[in-house]
């Protein structure tokens, strides 16, 4: 009788494990993959800040649709449950799924992998919101409100603030058509752990396209009057407070971590899974926790891909009774960043990437140029070829 591997999630982590078992332990072990996901279709988030700004890229060009995808595969190994993960039970190795249709569903497993990443705060399409269509609406409300705004300020200069920021710039106020102000209560745009130098060039970029940059500020209030004005509240590092007025504010900041189905004694305070340093569930060893929602590294694609790699290069020692190896964390820094479709700036290491590399490979197309190929199951986003 074939084991069940049910996956939940079929994001950055949960498609690319999916199409790794299809493709290389299905047939071999006698293995049938339930991929469980409330959108029907896989989000390539990476596009969607420039598809948020009009008239820049389509939607066409960030969602792929999942029943498509996997329709290559036998039935025989492959199911796809379109809902939701409601609870979760590892002591009866079993998942209670929310249907999209209404419906209720009790899935037993063999194995279980766990990738159901994150939501943004404030339901913004960041990230999934729901399922496809509210996604969809998301992204469409986005649109119009970005489209009709005169003056617009980003909330947050962490990578998702400063890209977002950049698309502006570069479509807006590079050229006066709209005014654009990006706020952040550290001394710079970027994270603390990122190089010192590419967080001045990054600044300094978002300067040349004319938005204009807070810093050592926070945003402690954010109301709307009945016209539709909003007005930001500012509060600086001295203590001092002062209020913007802007037709429309975007948060870029925060991240809720998809979990409320497990066990609240597998959860942190932060809503992250506890993991194992083999990336498994602590006291349960058929459960794997990969991605944004596991205890582990930054949420980054290039941490959950590495997870994922690991937990499938040693899925089959372990369906065979083996021992799970040690998950090497990676300590290097590494990021890659998009400004507008005009300039780019990244980091490995402790050195910095040069402007026109990062510009080549990720402000062009923000990746949609390859999304197709890690939709099908070709590729991973980062590590070559699944």
């Amino acid at each position: 009788m074939s084991k069940t591997i049910v996956i939940l999630g079929a994001g950055l982590a949960g498609l690319p494990a999916a199409h790794y078992i299809l493709k290389h332990l299905a047939t071999k072990l006698d293995l049938k993959v339930l991929l469980v996901s409330p959108a029907e279709d896989y989000y390539w988030t990476l596009g969607t800040l420039r598809v948020v700004v009009p008239d820049q890229m389509g939607e066409d060009k960030i969602f792929y649709s999942i029943p498509k995808i996997f329709h290559k595969y036998p039935p025989a190994n492959f199911e796809f449950v379109h809902g939701r993960a409601e609870t979760w039970d590892p002591e009866t190795n079993s998942v209670l799924v929310a249907m999209n249709d209404g419906t209720s569903r009790t899935i037993n497993y063999h194995t279980i992998i766990v990738a159901t990443g994150s939501s943004a705060k404030g339901g913004m399409p960041w990230k999934l919101v729901g399922d496809s269509s509210q996604t969809h609406a998301a992204i469409a409300k986005l649109r119009d409100q970005v489209k009709n705004a005169h003056s617009i300020v980003v909330g947050g200069a962490g990578a998702t603030g400063v890209e977002f920021a950049g698309e502006l710039g570069s479509a807006y106020a590079k050229t006066g058509e709209k005014t654009v102000t990006i706020i952040t209560n550290e001394s710079s745009v970027l994270e603390n752990r990122m190089n010192g130098g590419l967080r001045k060039r990054t600044q300094k970029n978002l300067e040349k396209l004319k938005i204009k940059v807070i810093t050592n500020t926070k945003v402690t209030n954010v109301t709307e009057d009945e016209t539709g004005s909003t007005t930001v509240e500012l509060t600086r590092s001295d203590g001092t407070v002062e209020t913007v007025q802007t037709d429309l504010f975007v948060p870029t900041w925060g991240l809720s971590f998809n979990s409320d189905f497990a066990p609240a004694d597998m959860r942190l305070p932060n809503g992250r899974l506890k993991v194992t340093e083999t990336m498994q569930a602590h006291g349960y060893d058929n459960a794997f926790i990969v991605g944004d929602v596991a205890d582990c590294e930054p949420g980054q694609i290039a941490y959950a891909e590495a997870q994922v790699k690991h937990v499938m290069k040693a899925l089959e020692q372990y369906l065979s009774g083996g021992k799970m190896p040690k998950y090497i964390r990676n300590p290097m820094v590494g990021q890659l960043l998009s400004i507008g479709q005009d300039y780019g700036a990244g980091q490995m290491g402790n050195w910095q990437i040069w402007g026109w590399f990062a510009w080549y490979f990720k402000s062009r197309y923000l990746g949609t140029d390859y999304a197709p190929a890690c939709a099908n199951g070709e590729r991973f986003v980062i590590f070559g070829s699944i």
